[in-house]
């Protein structure tokens, strides 16, 4: 007897990105918002696609997150303001309306639309010199001077497109085509605990 042929598995819809990126860009910056990325993921509750979008870096914010050594982003208060949530259903609610004009996708899909995450990669000059100031992980192409193709440290400034770190102290500088991957890297502040007097485990009275 001959066994039954497997069912076919469904197979994912193949998407131009490209394609897409060109429809969401002008959407996105009638709203005077950055798109950041485009990405569509098949996941267990069907096909997503995700638009991720922020705040422009102003002019007066890039020059100044240029300046090595800066402990703090110069754009901080760019950062702060970020995206709302009203900003992101505008541009969804306009995003979708553009999407079923222009037949851009066939199969059924969820949008969602947001600001990037907290462990947020970093893919161009751009997006690490909005980034100066904080902590960050790289992985490079080929190793730094001193052997090293992991950089964990501090984005200390970005001139043209060669990229500026401190690690350990050190100071490390990598050209952007040379980069990998690279994300923003947050710790969490460790507090000392303290015993004091009063929470001191008192002893027992003996007795008699």
């Amino acid at each position: 007897m001959t066994p039954s042929p497997n069912p076919r598995q469904p197979s994912v819809p193949k998407v131009d990105l490209a394609a897409l990126r060109v429809l969401v860009e002008p959407v996105v910056v009638a709203y005077g918002l950055e798109l950041v990325d485009v990405e569509w993921q098949s996941t267990h509750h069907g096909q997503v696609l995700r638009v991720t979008i922020e705040r422009p870096l102003d002019d007066g914010a890039a020059a100044g997150e240029t300046v090595e050594g800066a402990a703090q982003p110069a754009g901080d208060a760019v950062m702060v303001e970020g995206v709302s949530l009203e900003d992101c259903v505008k541009v969804s609610r306009d995003l979708s309306t553009v999407l079923d004009v222009e037949g851009a996708l066939d199969a059924r899909y969820n949008l969602e639309v947001s600001s990037p995450g907290l462990d947020r990669p970093l893919r161009n000059v751009r997006d690490f010199r909005r980034q100066v100031g904080r902590l960050a992980k790289v992985k490079l192409l080929t190793p730094a001077t001193d052997g090293q193709v992991v950089l964990r440290g501090t984005i200390t400034g970005v001139e043209g497109d060669e990229v500026s770190m401190t690690v350990d102290g050190k100071p490390h500088r990598f050209a952007i085509d040379q980069v990998e991957t690279a994300k923003l890297v947050f710790e969490l502040p460790t507090q000392s605990k303290k015993t004091s007097s009063k929470q001191a485990k008192k002893k027992r009275p003996r007795r008699a």
